[in-house]
């Protein structure tokens, strides 16, 4: 075992030292002995690459972005791996009310009134601080955003920590706290998975995805955002609560400004049932219960999502179009990737009670925690 798991090091090694570029640059490189790595940048606290064993034991980086780091803040990058927040996803018309009080954020998404993943200056185009490393294995980070940020109210300290341990596991916690006024929050990791490889040049519409205990889905409106019902999914484009490919009716399911693909949140842990009573009575769960499983059927490799959130926006890059050229110079087109991002459901801010709340208060702690549980068939 000991000389398989050195062979297994010594060959990672080598595949990195092949496979970087001259301006890599990351705050922290977390591995284990399957040959798992995972690094991580300071910038958005991004997930920059994650090798991945093949049945094989053939390694792929299976999430999308840059090889130059300094791209992750420029703007370019449509949140690839990074963490999204204040508040990801979709805030009504950019406004909300706490107590009484207005806010007015950010507008940043292009032909459409509302805030976006935080604002034009969201998370995921700061820098983070490092703070308590575990060498290899564990790295936290930290960001205080100052009030006012982006239009939102109170003093936010925010931390994420990524730990990869030997059961072939990723463990993603986020925590917060705020000072001065209470304020909205929902922080998500918004990687762009492709199991075949990141400049494979494949489309993730043969990987086969199960949404599990994910009875309902929101519908939108044409600005994107929720209306407030809970859709039953079970017979229907958008139902994968048992394997199916992403691509099998993808051509069924259009959007506001696209046509097939996938872009809305689904409600977990069967917490849509009765109307969604569960979902307002008790929507976070104790610890993390498994969400999602992603399969690459030509390499086995597989993924399962465990997370304690209520719902998961599933994202298939329908916005990609092939201009983006990212690692390697891969040129990113529709369907380059798929984003499984755990979360609050969008604009609960506006849609209390109805929707789990999104608002933290002073003296209180947000705490949200998914596991990415990697494997081959």
């Amino acid at each position: 075992t000991a000389v398989v798991a050195a062979a297994s090091g010594f060959c990672l090694l080598i595949w990195l030292l092949c496979h970087r570029g001259p301006s890599d640059a990351v705050t922290a490189v977390l591995t284990n002995s399957a040959g798992i790595a995972v690094h991580i940048l300071s910038t958005g606290a991004v997930i920059q690459r994650l090798y991945q064993p093949d049945r094989h034991g053939a390694l792929a980086d299976v999430v999308l972005g840059f090889d130059e780091p300094a791209r992750y803040a420029t703007g370019e990058s449509p949140y690839f791996g990074a963490v999204a927040g204040r508040v990801a996803n979709r805030i009504a018309n950019a406004t909300f009310s706490i107590d009484g009080r207005r806010s007015r954020v950010s507008v940043n998404e292009k032909g459409m009134p509302g805030c976006l993943h935080g604002g034009a200056r969201g998370f995921d185009k700061v820098e983070w601080a490092l703070s308590e490393p575990v060498p290899g294995r564990r790295v936290e980070l930290r960001y205080r955003s100052p009030d006012g940020d982006q239009g939102f109210p109170g003093e936010l300290d925010a931390s994420v920590s990524y730990e990869l341990n030997e059961r072939n596991e990723l463990l993603q916690e986020f925590t917060a706290t705020v000072s001065g006024s209470p304020t909205p929050i929902n922080l998500a990791q918004h990687s762009y998975f492709n199991l075949g490889g990141a400049d494979s040049g494949e489309s993730v519409l043969s990987h086969r995805l199960t949404l599990h205990r994910a009875e309902h889905v929101l519908p939108v409106d044409a600005h994107r955002i929720p209306t407030g019902a809970l859709m039953p999914v079970r017979g229907t484009a958008r139902d994968f609560t048992s394997s199916r490919a992403i691509g099998a009716r993808i051509g069924e399911v259009d959007g506001p400004g696209w046509k097939a693909g996938y872009d809305q949140c689904w409600v977990l842990h069967n917490l849509g049932e009765a109307d969604g009573a569960a979902l307002r009575a008790a929507p976070w769960r104790a610890k993390p219960e498994l969400a999602a499983t992603l399969v690459h059927p030509p390499s086995g490799r597989t993924m399962e999502l465990l997370t304690t959130a209520p719902g998961l926006q599933l994202y298939t890059s329908n916005f990609l179009d092939g201009s983006i050229r990212g690692k390697r110079d891969a040129a990113y087109d529709r369907y380059g990737g798929v984003c499984l991002e755990t979360q609050n459901l969008p604009d609960a801010v506006n849609q209390a009670p109805r929707f789990p709340s999104a608002v933290l208060r002073p003296g209180e702690v947000y705490r949200h925690s998914t596991i990415y549980r990697f494997s081959a068939q």
